[in-house]
C-alpha cells in the first residue's frame, strides 16, 4: 500500500515539475483596444534594449497592461492588436501587443 501511495505521490511531482518547467499557455484570442500610455524600462532579461509595456483600454471598458513585442514605435492613442494567452494551470492571462495603427 505505502509502495503504491509512493508512486502516486512521484507522478503528481513530476507532472507538477513539468507544468513548472514548460509553462504551458493556452491562446484565448486577439482583442483591440487603445493604447493610453506606454512605459520604457532597461531590459531585465538580457536583451539589447528596453521592455516596453502599454496600458491598453479594450472595447469593453476594461483597462489591461501589456507587454509591446512588435519592433514598430507605439505610442499613445493608437489602436492596438492584442494577443491574449492563459496560463494553464493559474488562469493568469497575459497580453501581448502585436501589432499597432493610428484610428482613423
Amino acid at each position: 500500500m505505502n509502495n503504491i501511495l509512493f508512486a502516486i505521490l512521484a507522478i503528481v511531482i513530476v507532472v507538477f515539475i513539468w507544468f513548472w518547467i514548460t509553462d504551458p499557455r493556452r491562446n484565448v484570442g486577439e482583442m483591440s483596444g487603445t493604447i493610453e500610455a506606454i512605459t520604457v524600462q532597461p531590459s531585465t532579461n538580457g536583451h539589447v534594449g528596453s521592455d516596453r509595456t502599454a496600458m491598453i483600454r479594450l472595447a469593453d471598458g476594461t483597462l489591461v497592461q501589456a507587454s509591446v513585442v512588435t519592433p514598430m514605435h507605439v505610442r499613445s492613442g493608437q489602436r492596438a492588436k492584442v494577443l491574449v494567452s492563459e496560463q494553464m494551470l493559474s488562469g493568469t492571462r497575459t497580453y501581448e501587443v502585436v501589432e499597432a495603427a493610428d484610428t482613423r
